[in-house]
């Protein structure tokens, strides 16, 4: 029962437990979202500095512009022509009220359609072809559409004096919105999770500056939020599941290690992987004692107590649920067999339930038990003086349980 009571009350606190841990280890988990409209503010927050780029910048000529998309429209077909065309009316000016009304007063015909001259507007159709890749499918089409945009490009670089200072800006945020979305999938087991070398090269790659950026930029961050994030959405639907959530986490072979290293460092993911272990060793161990109400797991409860019937489940199991390390799990399970002997045949009822409290928790378990499998494994300890050495233990504390 002591036992039995000690892994419920672990159980109710797994979830808490983990996720301190993770916090403690790796920063609280940010929300995607948040970053992604942060992101977004921010470059809404850059038209001020589109406006005064413009507001230096002379006529554009786009004749070149719409002779380039109108040989390609002949050449083209389906989509990708479809698009040529769209972007091609986009530099045709239409006259405004405002200049029908000047050409009247100057006894002049009302103006035609012509091409646009204007930097801002010609700057509106770049933000339109933006628009446009962004839900734009096939090579072809996109492939089309991105040298539109290039001709475009061009042109505002020649006429408008600082604007590629801004688009940089512009640019680094969405590098960094795209990368919150790619840390998101690197623990992910399927085709579109990087393998950890091509994590490794993007990470290396993301951090330098594009185009006209000043400083590192900030993509390597933006991928670990995406990451951090994923592990609490991982937490956050699989915290009754420890052993779902270790599978999910650390995966099923050494890729997420690998990947939690790139983006955490060496020694984060080790921490992480063995909160993991540690978790779903305890939650097997859970399994095993409470999983049937008056089966093997309750009898042996009972058996702790009285081990003259018991065939082997009671304070041995306790050092399982205790989180024992693997010499009491395997090899020395004989060894602690034969320390457990020794106190049951003291007949003393009170060490046998001292040692299951101590063992199940505190940080005198380790202590505990390896006095214990020294004396089993044939030291100078004899078998009369264990149940001795068991209580002194006990009872001296944490403090007694630390010394040599």
């Amino acid at each position: 029962a002591i036992v039995r009571n000690a892994i419920g009350a672990r159980d109710a606190n797994a979830n808490w437990r983990i996720r301190s841990a993770l916090d403690e280890t790796l920063g609280e988990a940010p929300t995607p979202s948040r970053i992604i409209d942060r992101a977004n503010t921010n470059q809404q927050r850059l038209a001020p500095e589109y406006q005064e780029a413009l507001r230096d910048a002379g006529p554009v000529d786009t004749l070149p512009i719409a002779r380039y998309l109108e040989t390609e429209a002949q050449t083209l077909r389906g989509e990708p022509q479809r698009l040529v065309q769209r972007v091609r009316s986009m530099l045709d000016h239409q006259p405004t009220p405002a200049d029908i009304a000047r050409a009247r007063a100057d006894g002049q015909p009302p103006p035609g359609t012509s091409l646009v001259s204007d930097a801002g507007e010609l700057l509106n159709t770049r933000h339109a072809i933006d628009d446009m890749l962004e839900t734009t499918q096939g090579t072809n089409a996109v492939n089309a559409l991105t040298t539109a945009r290039q001709t475009v490009d061009d042109e505002l670089r020649a006429s408008v004096p600082g604007i590629k200072e801004v688009d940089a800006k512009y640019a680094e945020l969405a590098r960094q919105k795209e990368a919150v979305g790619r840390g998101q999938s690197v623990l992910s087991s399927g085709r579109e999770a990087p393998r950890p070398d091509e994590l490794a090269a993007e990470v290396r790659q993301g951090a330098l500056p594009q185009g006209l950026q000043v400083g590192p930029s900030a993509v390597p961050l933006r991928l670990r939020e995406g990451a951090r994030a994923e592990i609490e959405r991982i937490v956050g639907t699989n915290a009754n599941d420890r052993v779902a959530l270790q599978r999910l986490i650390k995966g099923e072979g050494d890729w997420n290690r690998a990947r939690l290293s790139t983006l955490f460092g060496s020694d984060k993911a080790r921490s992480i992987i063995d909160l993991l272990d540690r978790e779903k060793l305890f939650a097997d161990t859970s399994n095993i004692v409470t999983r049937n109400s008056e089966t093997a797991a309750r009898v042996a409860a009972r058996e702790a107590i009285d081990p003259a019937n018991a065939p082997g489940f009671g304070l041995r199991e306790g050092f399982i649920a205790g989180g024992a390390r693997g010499a009491a799990r395997a090899a020395g399970m004989r060894t602690v067999d034969k320390v457990i002997d020794a106190l049951n045949n003291g007949g003393n009822e009170k060490a046998i339930a001292d040692m299951a409290r101590t063992l199940i928790g505190g940080p005198q378990q380790s202590a505990v038990l390896e006095a214990l499998m020294k004396a089993g494994r044939g030291s100078q300890i004899q078998q009369s003086q264990v149940d001795r050495v068991a209580r002194a233990l006990l009872l001296s504390g944490p403090a007694g349980a630390n010394r040599p």
